[in-house]
């Protein structure tokens, strides 16, 4: 019972903590474009932006340690510069990105605000989350994540039930690798290297559990991941 608790709540902040601005914008965006060719997308994007994360998760599985750990299996010297690589890209692209689809989506539309505000709020609160990262697991889990669910499915229901359907030529020369480049651009690739250490610190705060019970834990929550990431894609 424990284990499966922990299954389930490990499992929901995983797909919240990969769930970003790329993965809300970009699908709906290359279904778009990609026209009467969306299947051949659809597998380029989900090889990089469902498996090669989940192999990352798998490989913190395996690990158990953190950024640099994750690293050092090539070098001391190359994790460190592993490491600095990793959070440049981390604040420079994908957290700004994150903290302006916020704005635009959520609050120009009904505010008079600027974006500073905006951003002020939001990254008030990532540090909040910082500061308190023994209890991301429970938040995120247990409430945030059945929230995201709730409403991905309702624009989901909506969608199939107000909008018209049909297919045009598709904009990519080369739907198969334009999926490919796409799906990198939601950076969970890059992401899950990180997210895996968040969670593992988490498991480690929040339960007892043997490194064979970790790495089966993480290992299922792989599997989960993929089948959640399946679903709404």
């Amino acid at each position: 019972m424990k284990k499966t608790k922990a299954l389930l709540v490990t499992s929901f902040a995983l797909f919240s903590l990969f769930f970003g601005a790329g993965n809300l914008l970009l699908p709906p965006f290359l279904g778009y474009n990609a026209g009467a060719n969306w299947f051949l997308v659809s597998i380029g994007f989900m090889l990089t932006a469902v498996f090669v994360p989940i192999l990352g998760i798998y490989a913190h599985s395996k690990l158990q340690g953190t950024l640099y750990d994750f690293g050092k299996k090539v070098s001391p010297r190359f994790s460190i510069l592993y490491c600095v690589i990793i959070y440049v890209i981390a604040v420079t692209i994908p957290s700004p990105r994150t903290a302006a689809a916020t704005h635009e989506i959520a609050i120009a539309p009904n505010f008079q605000l600027t974006s500073l505000y905006t951003s002020i709020v939001y990254f008030a609160l990532v540090l909040v989350f910082v500061l308190n990262r023994s209890k991301i697991l429970q938040f995120v889990g247990k409430y945030l994540t059945p929230i995201i669910v709730v409403i991905l499915l309702t624009v989901i229901a909506v969608s199939l039930f107000t909008s018209e359907f049909s297919t045009t030529a598709s904009n990519f020369q080369n739907p198969f690798l334009g999926g490919i480049l796409e799906g990198y651009q939601t950076f969970d690739a890059i992401g899950s290297v990180v997210v895996g250490a968040v969670i593992i610190i988490s498991v480690n705060d929040k339960f007892k559990f043997t490194f064979e019970e970790k790495s089966s834990l993480l290992n299922l929550q792989g599997l989960l991941q993929d089948y959640v990431c399946l679903l709404f894609m």
